[in-house]
């Protein structure tokens, strides 16, 4: 079984690895320090069929990586493993389309069970949290500030990837499209906004709330 982690802490990676070899049968770990190194390698390997990353990476945060991953069509069921036990970061996370959320400070147990559920195709969440994080998955967009200002999902990528301080060729290189694209999706991002530049832009999106579920604090 081919498995990607997405973590840019190589002990933590050596360490979930000598786990995996012994949850999974035979397991082939391909590992990623960062987010674009993620998804050439998603581009480039066939049959991966797990994905465990963190959401505090160097280049762009997790949720902004998921919620690409899951534009560019890649399917496979997503854990995150992370650091922080804000509940929020986790409820965004599973609403963004993660299958799973576990603590880094997990046993061995809970991690197998979060494993197993992932490759069932069944949430994970650390039990104290489910009752707060299982209404996420039910939120309609159109009930969001991004629905109700008719802002589309791939502009949100384009905005996340925008007030992180990206230029627009690199947002083109990471989302796979041109840079007129990026433009357009920009222009489209002002006209909703009623600004006129990048910077309004940002200060506004935040002002909704539509940059707060861009992850903070510890990984």
């Amino acid at each position: 079984m081919k498995i990607l982690i997405i973590e840019d802490h190589q002990l933590f990676v050596e360490g979930l690895s000598i786990i995996l070899a012994d949850l999974v049968n035979r397991p082939e770990i391909i590992c990623a320090n960062n987010a674009k190194e993620a998804l050439r390698i998603l581009g480039e390997t066939e049959d991966i069929k797990l994905i465990l990353m963190d959401i505090g990476l160097p280049d762009i945060d997790g949720r902004a990586l998921l919620k690409i991953i899951r534009s560019q069509g890649y399917a496979q069921p997503l854990l995150v493993v992370s650091g922080s036990e804000d509940v929020q970061v986790a409820q965004q996370m599973i609403a963004t389309d993660a299958q799973g959320y576990v603590l880094k400070s997990s046993s061995r147990e809970e991690l197998r069970k979060a494993l197993k559920n992932a490759l069932n195709g069944k949430t994970y969440m650390p039990e104290e949290w489910e009752g707060i994080v299982a209404a996420s998955r039910g939120c309609g967009q159109e009930a969001s500030p991004a629905g109700q200002l008719k802002i589309t999902g791939r502009q949100l990528d384009v905005l996340y990837l925008m007030a992180q301080g990206h230029p627009n060729k690199i947002i083109a290189d990471w989302l796979g499209l041109s840079e007129h694209t990026i433009k357009t999706h920009i222009q489209g991002l002002f006209d909703a906004l009623s600004v006129h530049n990048r910077t309004a832009c940002v200060r506004e999106a935040e002002k909704l709330g539509l940059l707060k579920h861009m992850q903070s604090g510890p990984a």
